[in-house]
């Protein structure tokens, strides 16, 4: 009875850990999108280049931008259950923060720098 019950156990937490495993990787995967400047705080703030996409990366929960048009950064954070998702990064005069959510195969974000905000949005 013990063994069966031990066997029982083992099983048990072993699918439980990969119910767990697929429910942070459900929205895996790379999306390309575009940066637009939407507010100069500072005054220097730099515009993507025309057509330029930039990869926003999302593995098991964690979120990840490179962030090139002003800083040279990448932004990290984690994505929850329900699609919303926070990343930030740290530079010499303070922080950068991204705030978004995905929508089925729709994603867009916030993102406020020291010196500027911008918005960012897949491109399908």
């Amino acid at each position: 009875m013990q063994r069966w019950l031990g066997l029982g156990l083992l099983l048990g937490t072993g699918l439980g850990s990969v119910a767990l495993a697929q429910g942070s990787a459900k929205f895996d995967g790379q999306n390309m999108g575009e940066l637009t400047p939407t507010n100069v705080i500072d005054g220097d703030c730099t515009q993507p280049p025309l057509g330029a996409l930039y990869p926003l990366t999302i593995s098991r929960g964690d979120v990840r931008l490179v962030y090139l048009p002003r800083f040279g950064t990448t932004l990290r954070g984690k994505v929850g259950e329900n699609g919303i998702f926070k990343a930030s990064a740290r530079l010499r005069r303070g922080f950068v923060q991204m705030t978004g959510h995905i929508q089925g195969n729709n994603l867009t974000a916030h993102i406020v720098s020291p010196s500027c905000n911008y918005t960012f949005q897949t491109k399908n």
